[in-house]
């Protein structure tokens, strides 16, 4: 039984790197493929690429009116950055996971006339929302300056933080996209859960609120960041850009996490992937 199981991880091993070669093959189609994203994203607009910079910007105006003008609840320091910080991530997630889904069923014809691995497509939908996720960090540089907020030994574990949570949209981004070709409601219920997502996630609230107690012998504190990657992600971009601390003790646990989503939703779209185009 060993021996079968080690003969069985060694030929997983196998398709995977022949996945990947293959994959790489196809470079210049991905690349090709991003652009157009790009350019069909900002098509017909004034401000083009502008938007990846002023819809954060509009969307921390209206939550700081909101929630620390309006309903004056608990003042957040710098709460303006401290919003920015998480939204611009979670903007990327929303963005990247719905344009992955649709990256198959959209493109129906092209898929019908000519072979080339199914997978360029929702990598390239995440590929153009992770460039316009670059784009968009210049907004914290507009913002910190009048903030006071400077350059920290922290920031040289952003791109690793970038790198994890571009792993877990990917391996999640695979998923939705293989199924949303066989289930139709997948669109309808992953725009519910990506609302109910944002609420959960502590993008414009603090952690402090979510009660540091036990309920049936759980940790509530402790399992948000446990049950929810989207929420140690947000805190580890906060605590890079604005404290200048390391990630947080759970950030192992996310990519452990993402590690296992990614070779889940890769495993399941090659597998579904054979016979998209009769479903299509």
């Amino acid at each position: 039984m060993a021996a079968n199981a080690v003969k069985g991880r060694a030929d997983a091993a196998r398709r995977f790197l022949g996945s990947v070669r293959e994959l790489s093959s196809y470079s210049d189609l991905l690349r090709n493929l991003v652009v157009r994203d790009l350019k069909v994203r900002y098509r017909g607009s004034v401000l083009g690429f502008g938007w990846s910079l002023l819809n954060p910007l509009l969307m921390m105006a209206v939550f700081t009116l909101v929630f620390q003008v309006l309903a004056k609840t608990d003042p957040i320091e710098r709460y303006p950055f401290f919003l920015l910080a998480a939204l611009v991530p979670w903007l990327f997630t929303q963005q990247a996971l719905t344009s992955a889904m649709r990256s198959i069923t959209s493109n129906a014809q092209l898929i019908k006339k000519v072979y080339f691995p199914r997978e360029l497509l929702p990598l390239s939908a995440i590929l153009a929302s992770f460039v316009n996720f670059l784009l968009a960090y210049g907004v914290f540089w507009l913002v910190a300056i009048p903030f006071g907020v400077g350059i920290t030994g922290a920031m040289l574990f952003l791109p690793a933080i970038m790198l994890l949570h571009l792993v877990f949209v990917l391996g999640l981004g695979l998923l939705l996209a293989a199924i949303n070709v066989y289930f139709r409601d997948t669109e309808h219920i992953v725009e519910v859960g990506l609302l109910a997502w944002f609420f959960l996630t502590p993008i414009f609230y603090a952690m402090s609120i979510v009660p540091n107690n036990t309920v049936l012998g759980l940790d509530v504190h402790r399992w948000v960041f446990v049950l929810n990657p989207m929420a140690t992600l947000v805190t580890d971009y906060r605590y890079a850009f604005m404290w200048g601390f390391l990630p947080i003790r759970h950030t192992w646990i996310t990519v452990v996490g993402a590690v296992v989503l990614l070779g889940l939703g890769w495993s399941i779209f090659r597998r579904l992937s054979n016979r998209f185009a009769e479903e299509l």
